[in-house]
């Protein structure tokens, strides 16, 4: 596989929220957050709410898993503060 997808609805806000995680390179990999519309689609590319980079695909894989289920039960804002966090 190349990458991960997935669609969340966080349900405290009622906000929608795509969750991507690509290969950047032969060693990094990206986990990245996107708002979304009614319909999924991001609302900018360009701009992720949220972006970690993660050195292994098990890594990346773990983080995507955790975040997917963090962000339907818990508030967006604090989620994204946590993981922004050096």
């Amino acid at each position: 596989m190349k990458g991960l997808f997935n669609k969340v609805r966080n349900r405290p806000t009622r906000r929608r929220y795509v969750i991507s995680t690509i290969r950047k390179d032969e060693d990094l990999f990206e986990t990245a957050v996107f708002e979304a519309n009614f319909f999924y689609l991001p609302r900018n590319w360009q701009r992720p709410a949220l972006a970690v980079t993660t050195l292994t695909k098990d890594e990346a894989w773990e983080m995507h898993h955790r975040l997917t289920a963090r962000l339907t039960q818990e508030y967006p804002l604090r989620l994204f503060e946590e993981f922004a966090l050096p």
